[in-house]
């Protein structure tokens, strides 16, 4: 009998340490599995919409030197604006919905107008050697020459924006539909409007017979064969990228560049670079000095 009781007892304590573990482990492990996929897919809208805006500030540095140093404004660098939106998005855990393009769209958009509105006069100021301070600010819009102009620059900052980011909105959408991984990719960014301007610059530079370095002539031969009354910022815009090659004070058409996407974009992030820590530097002197 005593065997047989402590048979029993030996499996009932086994039944009972088995429920106790089944309680124990079973229910926890299901409400953290639930918790963590809505916490992922709920997320945090407004902690990601401020992500998205501080990211686009961030990156309309390039937008910001180049219009400054470089006198122009380049629709690729509206890739980067709305890349540093994702990413500030991303980065303060914004939910991945249909909300994600539209505040890709919104912040890249509101950090170009102002950078170009406030940002870039204030600038403009201190190259000057004047004060940045919005007394000026306003005293210089007062001028209408420069209102016009800057007036003028939005617009064509905005339409340039719309642009360069329209590829990867529509990326990002397509991304989130089919439950993918949001990321930026600048092969399938919009490339339309270099491609416009290449096309128009390869018409000009083939009328002129310059294709070479034997055949290069002057800026001003080639400004004065431009259709569009944007025959300078193209100009400045393929010559940044490589297309437009200068060569003992005449310019002419590089085809090899004009062909490479990849060769463009390495040549133009290599001389924004180069700006970027030329104006770094510089910064850091006036500081210790």
């Amino acid at each position: 009998m005593s065997k047989e009781k402590e048979v029993k007892e030996t499996k009932s304590n086994k039944i009972k340490e088995k429920e106790t573990q089944e309680v124990k482990e079973t229910p926890k492990s299901k409400d953290s599995e639930v918790i963590e996929v809505n916490e992922e897919v709920r997320g945090n809208i407004a902690s990601g919409t401020v992500g998205a805006f501080l990211g686009a500030f961030v990156a309309t540095i390039p937008w910001i030197l180049m219009y400054i140093y470089g006198e122009m404004i380049l629709s690729v660098l509206a890739i980067i604006i709305a890349a540093g939106a994702l990413f500030g998005y991303k980065k303060l855990h914004g939910p991945i919905d249909k909300r994600l393009p539209i505040i890709i769209s919104v912040a890249s958009i509101v950090s170009v107008v102002v950078s170009t509105l406030i940002i870039i006069p204030l600038l403009l100021l201190k190259t000057e050697g004047l004060e940045m301070s919005i007394d000026n600010l306003e005293r210089l819009y007062k001028f209408s020459e420069f209102a016009s102009a800057i007036t003028k620059d939005l617009i064509i900052s905005v339409a340039f924006t719309i642009l360069g980011i329209s590829g990867i909105i529509s990326t990002t959408k397509k991304q989130i539909e089919n439950k993918e991984e949001v990321k930026i990719n600048f092969n399938n960014a919009n490339t339309n409007v270099m491609n416009q301007n290449i096309e128009e610059a390869r018409t000009v530079f083939t009328k002129l017979n310059a294709l070479s370095k034997e055949t290069a002539v002057s800026k001003e031969e080639i400004l004065a064969s431009f259709e569009s009354s944007n025959g300078k910022r193209i100009f400045n815009s393929l010559k940044m990228a490589g297309i437009i090659k200068k060569h003992q004070g005449n310019y002419y058409f590089n085809e090899s560049y004009a062909n490479s996407t990849l060769k463009r974009f390495l040549v133009l992030y290599a001389k924004m670079m180069f700006w970027i820590i030329l104006v770094v530097a510089i910064f850091l002197i006036l500081i210790l000095l």
